[in-house]
């Protein structure tokens, strides 16, 4: 893996490029993280595999997880749930590095068949931003597994230290239209209460969601009645931008026919930490504004409406 050096490092928010990621970047001990270019010389998986789980085609995602160690690992759970890994052209999703993991812990069979239907659905319905294509979901040796496209482009996340208010605003605005255009999406005349696009009988234990995002989605005590469809996890690390626009968003498995409001609810005391924790740890007014930016997304503007 290349060491990123001074002397060709840039300052742009869209570099996917190691050898110029600076040394002064956050995220420069994870150059796999968040940034993406494809190369001829790519790892990209078979078609005729695609979402199939034949003895062949398991064999074959089988020799696929055998490449992801922990040299590409991007992410490595420190709970129940499965590690990251990026494989040339696609992000792979298993727990097989963890000797912990069990079946008794969460399982990714609700997720993932939340993610497989609500990318089909929402596929087309958000403009020129994309939505990764799913090239297999199932069990290899008894435990879950996902393989997605990685889409090319940098995640908000990673771009956000180089980027200016200006900017930033710019990409709010940009994903209060996303919003907008999932809002479009209404649930079928069978369902007539919020849930999942696939039905998960205990998102608690299958999702490893707090009881407290439970209550706010499930409880009887919210009685708003928009069931529109959410992505429900819309922030800055699932959201990827290049030239100054949002081309596409991932990470689809807690979607389903919430409503903004209810999204925004989880969004506001579930996805992100609140003002005063990061005031009790002495940061500027200034750094907490910044980290503070994006748990607006879902208010609506007089211009909006």
């Amino acid at each position: 893996m290349s060491t990123p050096s001074v002397e060709n490092a840039v300052l742009d928010p869209y570099n996917a490029d190691p050898d110029k990621i600076p040394n002064t970047d956050r995220y420069r001990r994870e150059p796999l993280y968040g940034r993406y270019r494809p190369k001829p010389d790519d790892f990209q998986p078979d078609p005729k595999h695609f979402m199939s789980t034949t003895a062949e085609s398991l064999k074959y995602w089988e020799s696929v997880l055998a490449l992801c160690d922990a040299s590409i690992r991007i992410y490595e759970n420190p709970d129940d749930g499965r590690d990251v890994f990026a494989l040339g052209g696609v992000i792979v999703k298993s727990s097989h590095l963890n000797p912990l993991y069990s079946q008794t812990q969460l399982d990714g069979t609700y997720v993932d068949a939340n993610e497989v239907q609500a990318i089909d659905l929402v596929r087309g319905a958000l403009g020129d931003v994309r939505v990764p294509t799913i090239y297999f979901a199932g069990k290899i040796n008894g435990l879950p597994v996902l393989v997605q496209e990685r889409i090319s482009g940098v995640v908000l996340a990673v771009a956000w230290q180089y980027l200016s208010q200006t900017q930033k605003a710019s990409f709010k605005q940009q994903a209060r239209e996303i919003l907008r255009q999932m809002q479009q999406l209404q649930p079928p005349a069978s369902c007539t209460a919020r849930r999942y696009i696939v039905p998960d009988p205990d998102p608690v234990k299958h999702r490893g969601i707090s009881e407290l995002e439970n209550d706010i989605l499930f409880s009887d005590k919210n009685k708003d009645i928009d069931l529109s469809f959410m992505h429900n996890d819309f922030n800055q690390g699932n959201t990827v931008v290049d030239n100054n626009r949002i081309v596409g968003l991932f990470d689809w498995e807690m979607a389903g026919y919430f409503g903004r409001k209810t999204a925004a609810k989880v969004h506001t005391k579930c996805r992100g930490a609140h003002r005063r924790a990061y005031v009790t740890l002495g940061l500027p007014e200034e750094k907490v504004n910044d980290l503070m930016f994006w748990q607006d997304l879902y208010e609506i503007n007089e211009t909006e409406v």
